[in-house]
């Protein structure tokens, strides 16, 4: 089937709804004046100073009158209010001088801003060393143990640190121990291999990355001097880490930076600066980049985050660069409810500007293909642009929650999230696809979902949600199954050791595993079913010591059951709380990138402190309103479509054509295998077969995801192997060919029985004809460019049949309804 030259531009007029500006470009400034400073701020706002001479760092901010927060720390006068407690330093920090509790005062900007200052302990007694908390930092701060150096899966020439200094033991006996202690000389320290090689005195792969004569030289000398001690087995260890500045930090001018501060909060409630002692790593150098003292600035326009690691803690520091000034005529959408507050306010601080309102017929084929996997009718279409009523926008969405493709449509993602497939489950597959679907109709609260998923028992054809168990049939398996699920968190590192660059530890990942250890299967009283029990005899034993292992709540307390407790129950009970800090950011988050096409959080499996939220409030406020609101998923997705920042417009502007995290306009993406399969066969008229199955059994109503579809296949329907299958968007040559030449299409537009052959034995004129394909295929009415283009292009081909089939043809393969938009 060939394209004439005027149906290739009713391809180029079908796409122009998703290309191009979509307004005048703002007339952007070299300068914009900025407000005054109107206070100072001081942080941390309060210091806790333990032993002789400790000191912090502190940060002096000043916030002006038009909203935005500048660092006047460098130019800032400090004083004390008792400088026989607490010395004030001009190098922006507190030195301990005698207990007791005063202020710090920071004059800038001619206004003053204070921190109160606890002075816990100012014996002049020095604190004995403590390899973990006072060595092994250095190492971290000055990048030893990165991955790219001796942090590697097998070191560099034959010296190996933990990765981050996750392991401050093993880094101990590597540095003071190994190869007969050779890298430390205690009669002479400055001879020795781990003061050498960093300074460069001895070559050293990793180049010079140490001062002679600087704090960390100093402190690793005067350890080697003293005996390099490990320090008291019962040492308080590191807890987290908190960096200062705590909110977003937007850098508004070239070569104006940004100073963090760290404080490391440890496990006897001691506070300690770690400004100077952790690692400093930009996930894009090119927004924001970060010098070894923690300085921060900026590149180019954008949103970044500064990781902060030592010890096994994480921290991270949120930065945006806004170098561009504000558009004069910035514009003010409607607000329909806290998120277009919380997204447009956000955007209003990063002077960038909002795609406008999507038109009626974006809106209807969006929320359409996003709520029921659906394009909607031709006749609905027609409807809805007709109707002038303020509010059809909220009714259109109500009536599409009611629908059973509702329900038909995510219960399909459900079925990719928790694994649906019969090679794990076997006939299961149809049972459990449809308890994922009557929960979905009946609009079962999600706490409740969870619930029944996680304290299941009896058999996988009755008992249906015991499927949600037979993927996965070890305790270590449910565990990063279930916290990857309901959790959004990933445990895999944690299976084995500490995780190295998150808060995890092994004791975290063993302790949820232990939730699981009295699941039990046996055969059931039919073929291929599969019966579980909970054995409240069973216990969970630790791989190396194989003593019982205690169940403990992700990152809480350990758990004491009653005897024959099904533990599982109380996981859900703790998991399903309104005051889970990961349960309902978890779910919120999932929905909304299914809906907004990009998570809050992405992936949307992968919450953790070095892939932070690009929007923490919003994240936050999702979370309380559906758990204040009974977990209900439809009043989500309600709350998030009847928003203005869900109805913006897919073109970009100036200001947002690179923004990819902000939601300032639709983020555009292909129809899934099943969508775009089920919308062919609307459009043509023509229903799809696949085997087994009855004529007219949509793709999204498949429970088995390896039904037979060479079309489903490559275009990217996932396999759900495992949960963390994201479905890809991906384009190929296959892909291409297939949508050209391939009969799934061609041989559902050729079909007597199809759209084309029902409107011309009804008699119906060309431009009616026209005017349905646009509507059926596009969801709006062909421009009249469009329409005398189609018609010329009928006019000129060999047979009125032919030019339909090629106008069907053309629309079916332009980007226009290959997206959603």
């Amino acid at each position: 089937m060939k394209m004439s030259s005027l149906l290739a531009l009713v391809l180029l007029l079908a796409w122009t709804c998703m290309a191009g500006d979509t307004r005048a470009k703002a007339h952007l400034t070299t300068s914009a004046p900025e407000g005054r400073v109107v206070r100072i701020v001081v942080e941390p706002s309060s210091v806790f100073l333990s032993g002789a001479s400790t000191r912090q760092s502190l940060i002096v901010s000043g916030e002006r009158s038009d909203g935005s927060v500048v660092d006047l720390t460098s130019g800032a006068r400090f004083s004390s209010d008792d400088p026989r407690i607490a010395a004030a330093e001009q190098a922006a920090g507190v030195r301990a001088v005698g207990k007791g509790a005063t202020y710090v005062r920071a004059r800038a900007a001619g206004l003053d801003g204070k921190a109160f200052i606890v002075v816990r302990d100012a014996g002049e007694k020095p604190r004995p060393f403590s390899f973990a908390n006072d060595v092994a930092p250095i190492f971290s701060h000055i990048g030893c143990n990165a991955s790219s150096c001796h942090g590697a899966l097998r070191g560099q020439n034959g010296f190996k640190l933990s990765l981050f200094g996750y392991d401050p033991d093993a880094d101990y006996e590597a540095i003071a121990v190994n190869a007969g202690g050779r890298r430390i000389d205690r009669s002479d320290p400055e001879k020795s291999l781990v003061l050498l090689k960093p300074t460069f005195a001895v070559k050293h792969g990793g180049g010079y990355v140490l001062e002679k004569g600087s704090r960390e030289y100093n402190v690793l000398k005067n350890w080697i001097a003293q005996g390099a001690p490990k320090g008291e087995a019962n040492a308080a260890r590191l807890v987290r880490l908190d960096v200062y500045p705590r909110e977003q930090r937007v850098l508004t001018r070239p070569g104006r930076t940004q100073r963090l501060v760290v404080v490391g909060r440890f496990s006897d409630g001691t506070e300690v600066d770690m400004t100077r002692e952790v690692k400093y790593v930009s996930n894009d150098p090119s927004v924001a980049a970060v010098n070894v003292e923690g300085i921060v600035t900026p590149g180019r326009d954008g949103e970044t985050a500064i990781m902060v690691r030592s010890l096994g803690a994480v921290g991270v520091a949120r930065i945006g660069v806004v170098l561009r000034p504000p558009a004069p005529d910035y514009p003010r959408l409607r607000a329909n409810n806290f998120i277009d507050d919380l997204v447009f306010g956000k955007l209003a601080r990063l002077h960038i500007v909002p795609s406008p309102l999507c038109t009626d017929a974006d809106f209807l084929r969006r929320a359409s293909l996003d709520l029921t996997g659906t394009l909607p009718r031709a006749d609905e279409v027609k409807r809805f642009l007709a109707d002038r009523a303020s509010d059809k926008r909220s009714r259109l969405v109500e009536d599409l929650l009611q629908r059973p493709e509702y329900a038909d449509f995510w219960s399909m993602k459900l079925g990719d999230l928790l694994t649906n497939t019969p090679q794990f489950l076997y006939n299961g597959t149809t049972y459990f696809q449809a308890w994922l679907r009557d929960a979905l109709a009946g609009n079962m609260p999600y706490d409740r979902f969870a619930r029944e998923l996680l304290t299941a028992s009896g058999g996988t054809y009755e008992a249906l949600p015991t499927n949600f168990y037979t993927v996965q049939k070890k305790p270590e398996d449910m565990a990063t199954f279930t916290s990857q699920v309901f959790l959004g968190v990933s445990l895999e590192c944690a299976r084995c050791h500490d995780h190295p660059s998150e808060n995890w530890k092994r004791d975290d990942f063993l302790g949820l595993a232990a939730f699981f250890s009295q699941v039990k299967f046996k055969g059931g009283p039919r073929n291929n079913e599969r019966y579980l029990y909970v054995d409240p005899e069973l216990e969970f034993k630790h791989p190396d010591s194989k003593q019982p292992v205690r169940a403990k709540f992700l990152g809480g307390s350990w758990v004491e059951f009653r005897p024959g407790e099904d533990r599982r129950a109380r996981l859900a009970e703790w998991l399903t709380s309104p005051s889970n800090p990961y349960f309902a950011r978890a779910a919120v988050n999932r929905i909304w990138r299914e809906l907004m096409g990009r998570g809050i959080v992405d992936p949307p499996d992968d919450f953790r402190a070095t892939n932070p939220p690009t929007n923490p409030e919003l994240l936050d406020r999702l979370a309380a309103d559906f758990a204040a609101h009974g977990f209900d998923l439809r009043h989500l997705m309600r709350q998030i479509l009847i928003s203005s920042a869900y109805q913006l417009s897919a073109r970009p502007n100036q200001t947002n054509r690179d923004d990819k995290i902000g939601f300032s306009r639709r983020y555009a993406r292909r129809l899934t295998a099943e969508q775009l399969l089920d919308a062919v066969s609307q459009v043509t008229e023509v229903p799809e077969s696949f085997p087994y199955f009855y004529p007219g059994k949509r793709a999204i109503e498949l429970a088995d995801p390896i039904v037979d579809s060479y079309f489903l296949t490559i275009f990217d329907r996932p396999s759900r192997e495992n949960a963390t299958c994201t479905r890809k968007q991906s384009t190929s040559l296959t892909q291409l060919l297939d949508l050209v030449g391939g009969e799934t299409l061609n041989a559902k537009i050729r079909n007597e029985r199809g759209v084309l052959g029902r409107l011309l034995q009804a008699g119906r004129t060309n431009e009616e004809i026209v005017e349905h394909l646009y509507l059926a295929a596009l969801s709006r009415h062909p421009t009249p460019e469009e329409t005398a283009a189609v018609l010329e292009g009928v006019t000129k081909a060999r047979s009125r049949k032919e030019g339909l089939e090629d106008a069907l043809w053309a629309l079916l393969n332009s980007k226009e309804f290959l997206y959603n938009h």
